[in-house]
């Protein structure tokens, strides 16, 4: 199990009794308080990007309501238990809405044929986290890949615009670099001049032949 230090952004964790203890940022009362119930529920948090600033040995978090409410959370990593890695698509079917299913079932069936796992984030992983009604009609599907190859990322992104369409949902999501960061998969399709980077701790415009080059040569 990978140490609370080196949780991934779209990861998840759980927050251990006593965890407003080792706060680094401060809360509202109230908003200590739906961390609290949320955590005695056994819900977990997802895992945020950090701050520049932000001291080693510290984690940021969020919490997503289904009515739309947000929470940020800044601790020591003491404060964390049970981290675990974006939640697989394909474990998430099963609470995917009954229409989207055979299109999820095929971007599954694409990411596997390459050799890479799809990953999903957004409003259906946190309903399948929780159990709670965060999918509407109108959200995305926040996908998330993180292959090792260039010939990969170009076949994902043939698999991605063949499978995109009017009907529901809209595919969205990132594709992870070899340094941890991730570009969004239809800004990447575009192939403009510079991407927007959204990195470990920041965010920064970057040259789409400098992304590229991040990747091992075939």
């Amino acid at each position: 199990m990978p140490s609370p230090e080196v949780a991934a952004r779209h990861g998840w964790v759980r927050l251990g009794p006593g965890w407003a203890d080792h706060l680094r940022s401060p809360l509202a009362e109230a908003e200590r308080g739906m961390i609290e119930d949320w955590r005695t529920q056994g819900r977990p948090l997802v895992v945020a990007r950090r701050q520049p600033a932000d001291d080693p040995g510290t984690q940021r978090l969020g919490l997503a309501t289904p009515d739309k409410r947000r929470i940020g959370v800044h601790l020591a990593t003491a404060a964390i238990r049970e981290p675990s890695g974006p939640l697989a698509l394909a474990d998430a079917l099963s609470s995917a809405p009954a229409p989207w299913r055979s299109r999820l079932e095929a971007v599954v069936r694409r990411a596997d044929a390459l050799g890479v796992t799809a990953g999903v984030f957004g409003s259906l992983a946190w309903q399948h986290r929780t159990g709670l009604p965060y999918v509407r009609p109108d959200s995305d599907l926040d996908l998330l890949f993180a292959p090792r190859r260039w010939s990969v990322v170009e076949g994902l992104l043939d698999a991605l615009i063949g499978l995109d369409g009017e009907e529901a949902p809209r595919l969205d999501g990132e594709i992870q670099l070899p340094d941890g960061s991730a570009v969004a998969w239809r800004e990447l399709a575009a192939r403009p001049a510079k991407l927007l980077v959204k990195g470990c701790a920041d965010v920064t415009l970057r040259d789409t032949r400098a992304v590229i080059a991040l990747f091992p040569p075939e």
